[in-house]
Order: C-alpha cells, then structure tokens, then sequence
C-alpha cells in the first residue's frame, strides 16, 4: 500500500478519508446519490471522494481485512470483511421487510430511473408483505416496523423522504444497494424457507382431529 499517498493528503483530504472510511465500516454502504425534504435528489460527495481515491482507501481497508467493492453503474461502495466480522443479523419481521424491499425494486425495474432508486411507502411495503407476498401471517405491528426500516436506512438500504417509519404514509426510496444485500438466489431461498415454517407452525396450531 502507498501511505505515501495519504501522507500527502491535505487536512481536509485526511479528515475526509477518515469520514469515507468511518461510513462504510459503520454502514456498509456508501452510495452515490441523496435524498433531502428541501433539495430533492444531490450528489454525495463522499462518494466521488471515493471514486477518486479508490485504490488508496481499499488497500487501507485491506490491512484491516475488509476489502472494498464497486458498483459504478448503480452508484455504490460496499465493504465484506474477509474475517466476516460485524454481520448485521436480523429477526424474522425485519427479514420479511427486507425481502419485501426487494421484490418491490424487482417489481418496479422496468420504472427505473437513472437513480436506479423505487420510491414506496410504508403501506406499500406492509400490504407486501401479508397480502401481495404472504412473507408473514399477519402485519407486524408499527414499532417493529419503524425499528426495521430504521436499521435499513442505518446500512443505506433505503433513504426516507417524509413522514416517519412509525406512519403508514411515509415516504423512501429504496436504494440499489438492495441488490447487493439480497441476491435473487437468496431471494429464493430465504422466501421458500420462511413459507414452510409458517405451514409448520400452522400445522402445530391445527392439529388434525
């Protein structure tokens, strides 16, 4: 690695680089666009920062086992640990919204704009995930759902736009990088999975005579 080369970083460049460094460690995902109530959609400097000192940052990261990935055409970093270490484990209500997050970006592809975002609410996600996908039995209720999308938005899975994630009319976009934390094969899998425990725990409900 050439430190020489952050050595040589100006002191805004240096606290920048700790910043860019900080946010994908803490978040996972660094992503090229966002989203504020006044503004609408702006450039992230953060991430053409990045973009710029890519190689520097990823063999910095390196020597702390994390290796760095690039999506350019979705507008993304993202780190893996090659120790995996600090996984984001999530319960079963927050996995189903997840899912739902993602068949809802896959839904919506041929709508998508340069963005590469979907925007939804958080109606459209609960009435997904019971009625549309039938993921969970029944709705969650808003606390878990706020505290679920919470941790989303922590990882920058999605962006809220208005409203709070306690409301059914809140409004967010749901980012690209939902195509990183859930593949089309896990997709699969994990849906298939959670259906057949919702038969079996059906089945131990009603027993037949």
């Amino acid at each position: 690695m050439s430190l020489e080369n952050i050595r040589s970083y100006s002191q805004k460049e240096t606290e920048q680089f700790k910043s860019v460094c900080s946010q994908l460690l803490a978040r996972t995902y660094l992503v090229k666009n966002l989203y504020r109530a006044d503004q609408g959609t702006v450039n992230n400097p953060d991430y053409y920062f990045l973009v710029q000192h890519e190689e520097d940052i990823a063999d910095y990261l390196r020597m702390m086992d994390w290796e760095l990935h690039s999506d350019p055409y979705n507008g993304y970093f993202y780190v893996t640990s090659t120790e995996e270490a600090n996984r984001c484990s999530l319960t079963k209500t927050p996995t189903a919204i997840l899912l739902a997050l993602r068949m809802i970006y896959d839904e919506n592809a041929n709508r998508i704009g340069l963005d590469h975002d979907v925007l939804c609410t958080v109606r459209d996600v609960l009435e997904k995930v019971v009625t549309d996908y039938a993921i969970l039995p029944s709705r969650p209720n808003m606390d878990e759902v706020r505290r679920a999308l919470n941790i989303l938005e922590d990882h920058n899975v999605i962006q809220r736009i208005s409203g709070k994630y306690g409301q059914k009319e809140c409004r967010f976009v749901i980012l690209p990088t939902i195509l990183t934390v859930v593949s089309s094969e896990k997709l699969n899998t994990v849906v298939s999975q959670m259906r057949k425990e919702e038969d079996s725990e059906e089945a131990d409900e009603d027993p037949a005579d």
